[in-house]
């Protein structure tokens, strides 16, 4: 008796009706697996069966799973006269109709060639690649590998007309592919390349190789054979990136520019980042990237800049030492390494942490390149340049300056060393340097920078292997999808930065009265222990040694001034600038030798000094080599006569704490008739949205493709302005009078097209 035969749609159907079967089976497979789990766990045993009627035991607890076996075994058997050799071919993109004989595979994928397939001819599901149909024989059922189309020559037919054509580079995009080649022998599809540039934002260190590793696996399991060429995907991938960045061009986007700091800006950091060097390569290619000069500055630019510092003005050699640290980047000269090309690259930020330009540094990190930028990001009108080493730039750069008038315009920007690297410095240079004690600074931390190269250190794990153009674009495509995720939270950012600082003014200000009660001081003795201080940080410190003994004192001052700079230097970049396990173990063992010592000189100093008042305390410097406090060491000597000076600069760092705070509330809002971040942030969102809405005008006419993109922008942009001035009037409350004059403009000046349309129409 001959098997009934059916055709693809009934044996859908069958499929389908054995699908629900077998997800019914080992459902209750599983419901009764679990109970029995359960079950055990309050003194069941193997062979308890949980029904009374199961004399033989079959449904007990130990043979759940090979009843669970049985059951869809004899299902299997019951439904395999409904699975003809005709219907071998299965498709998973598309259900629910998955299974197909072969000419209905070759009629239904003539217009889905790239669908993953399988077949059981051999008894077993196996993939067969695209270019493989089914085909009768006389032995029966076989693969044949020249099959339905030829994808290295696609072809398009007119189901009209029965015309045929080559698709050109258009007809592709359409389709949602972007060719690897001229020939278009290799094809991706856009949402890859997409997929693949957020892996690369949010996975920084994550390489092409893993990339396309992880497409030749996903390429095998769909029956296709080939490895994946990396340089073909790589140079696709930023091929796709500056093309959709010239798209976003035409919409009037601004990828480097911080909407709370247009068009005032208060601060700019600026800090190099070491790890991002890159290896000297032989041979490898010259041509230019595809973003080159838009983020990283072009090197022939700032060459010839340092070339003309370096002639103008006598460098002093060696590295910068203030207080406790020796600064590696507080130099003016450097030699090249001679197995890098790039050493790293100098970075600079605004105090939101919007990354705005940066250059590549191939001389160690020499004052010149911040210069530069400093430079280039006068147009911003930035109030204030922060930097590690601010207490050794700016004379720098006053030097220069007074050698080249052209650059004296930078000198009217305000010093700013930066909040946590001031605790590494000098008392002294803290106290005079620091962005803590600027007054219209706010809690400008100054360290913005070292955030984004957390980021951007991550970056080095792939781009230390690149070629010199390759990496210039992908660390300019990190740098703007850094921006963008920075721009979409910083309505966010700005809201919860307001609150914070308003209730930490409240607890500051609490703070510095208790301390008040605490010294029992009043404000005028405030303003007095305030000049003190000031003036004793302007002061030279003297030499207070007798002269009998001067020599000894001030040798054991300076060994125990350096022993402690060592070890406080040592311990801070003891992870942060050595990745070797065996380097970081030479540096413990020179850590514990340099301690040992600076002990030792501590020691032979207190021996020395007659009087009590002028010793060293061993346990308070042990305890401040830790770590665990953040405030420099002041020496006895440093003190010359006011004892009480570290109780004074107590009462100073919280007035000036108190300060900050209290202008920080202003920075974020208005004040004095003076538009400020949050203020600037929703003018800038108006005046971009105006911006568009006159393109779009002016392009109504013209290409409606970019009109399209025009219309989704403008939506994008009024839809985010309303969104950003809802969430600044809850976290200003009783404050959101100030953004009243936004909100008119808004309502006056901004409307959707579609508004404006329909206003044109109803005056017609």
């Amino acid at each position: 008796m001959s098997k009934p035969s059916m055709d693809c749609c009934h044996l859908n159907v069958a499929a389908g009706l054995f699908h629900c079967l077998q997800k019914r089976h080992v459902g209750m497979w599983l419901a009764r697996h679990l109970q029995a789990e359960n079950n055990s766990y309050i003194g069941f045993k193997n062979d308890f069966v949980p029904n009374t009627s199961d004399d033989e035991g079959r449904y007990s607890i130990g043979a759940q799973a090979n009843v669970g076996l049985f059951n869809l075994q004899k299902l299997l058997e019951a439904l395999k006269p409904l699975l003809t050799s005709d219907q071998l071919s299965q498709c998973r993109e598309c259900l629910p109709e998955e299974w197909f004989c072969g000419d209905c595979d070759v009629l239904h994928h003539k217009k889905h060639p790239l669908h993953n397939r399988e077949c059981v001819i051999r008894g077993f599901f196996e993939a067969i690649p695209p270019t493989t149909c089914i085909i009768k024989g006389e032995d029966g059922y076989c693969t044949h590998e020249q099959g339905r189309f030829d994808l290295h020559q696609p072809l398009y037919e007119c189901q009209t007309c029965q015309q045929q054509w080559t698709p050109d580079f258009k007809d592709l995009l359409r389709s949602g592919y972007w060719p690897a080649s001229v020939t278009n022998s290799t094809l991706y599809t856009l949402d890859l390349l997409s997929s693949l540039q957020e892996l690369k934002i949010i996975s920084p260190g994550f390489s092409r190789q893993a990339f396309a590793k992880l497409l030749e696996h996903r390429t095998k399991c769909g029956g296709r054979s080939g490895p994946i060429n990396g340089d073909a995907l790589q140079r696709s991938f930023l091929e796709l990136s500056y093309a959709s960045f010239e798209e976003d061009q035409l919409c009037c986007s601004a990828p480097f520019t911080c909407p709370a700091c247009t068009p005032e800006m208060l601060a700019v950091s600026a800090d190099g980042n070491r790890k991002l060097y890159r290896f000297r390569r032989n041979g490898s290619s010259d041509d230019p990237g595809f973003f080159e000069g838009l983020f990283v500055a072009e090197d022939s630019a700032v060459s010839r800049f340092v070339d003309t510092i370096q002639k103008a003005v006598k460098n002093t050699q060696g590295r910068g030492t203030c207080g406790d640290s020796q600064w590696t980047a507080a130099r003016e000269t450097s030699r090249r390494a001679s197995k890098l090309d790039e050493e790293g690259m100098e970075v600079a930020v605004c105090r939101h942490g919007f990354l705005l330009k940066a250059l590549n540094m191939y001389r160690g990190e020499i004052f010149a390149y911040p210069l530069y930028l400093q430079r280039e990001l006068m147009p911003a009108k930035a109030q204030f340049f922060a930097m590690d080493l601010a207490c050794k730039y700016w004379p720098y750069l006053e030097k220069v300056a007074s050698v080249l008038p052209a650059l004296q315009e930078l000198t009217t920007m305000k010093p700013f060393l930066s909040v946590m690297h001031a605790r590494a410095h000098a008392t002294k240079c803290e106290i005079n340097w620091s962005g803590r004690n600027q007054e219209g600074a706010g809690t400008t931390a100054g360290e913005e920078v070292e955030q984004v190269n957390s980021y951007l250190s991550r970056c080095a794990l792939t781009t230390k292997y690149m070629s010199k153009a390759a990496r210039v674009d992908m660390l300019t495509l990190h740098a703007m999808g850094w921006n963008e995720k920075k721009n979409l939270s910083l309505h966010q950012a700005l809201s919860t930065r307001y609150v914070k600082t308003c209730q930490r003014l409240h607890d500051e200000t609490a703070r510095l009265a208790d301390l008040k009660t605490e010294l029992d001081c009043t404000d005028e003795v405030v303003s007095q222990w305030l000049s003190d201080v000031k003036e004793w940080a302007a002061g030279e410190t003297p030499d207070t040694s007798r002269a009998s003994q001067g020599t000894t004192h001030r040798g054991l001052q300076q060994s125990i001034e350096g022993l402690y700079l060592s070890v406080r230097h040592r311990k801070r970049t003891l992870y942060r600038q050595n990745d070797s396990s065996k380097f970081r173990h030479r540096l413990r063992r020179k850590l514990a030798e340099d301690k040992k010592l600076l002990l030792q000189e501590i020691q032979k100093y207190n021996d020395l000094v007659l009087e009590s008042a002028t010793t060293i305390d061993v346990a308070v410097v042990e305890h401040s080599l830790t770590g665990e406090i953040t405030v420099s060491q002041i020496w006895p000597w440093e003190v010359h006569g006011s004892a009480n000076i570290s109780i004074k600069k107590r009462v100073h760092d919280q007035v000036m704490l108190t300060r900050r705070l209290h202008e920080e509330t202003s920075v974020l809002v208005l004040e004095m008739e003076m538009e400020m971040e949050m203020a600037q942030h929703c003018t800038w969102l108006q005046s971009l949205a105006m911006v568009l809405k006159n393109k779009l005008a002016e392009e109504d006419q013209g290409n409606e493709g970019l009109c399209c993109l025009l219309r989704r922008r403008l939506s994008e942009v009024s839809e985010r302005f309303q969104v950003v001035l809802q969430q600044y009037k809850i976290a200003l409350g009783p404050e959101a009078s100030v953004l009243l004059h936004v909100e008119e403009e808004d309502q006056s000046g901004l409307s959707s097209p579609e508004t404006s349309e329909d206003e044109e129409e109803n005056k017609i």
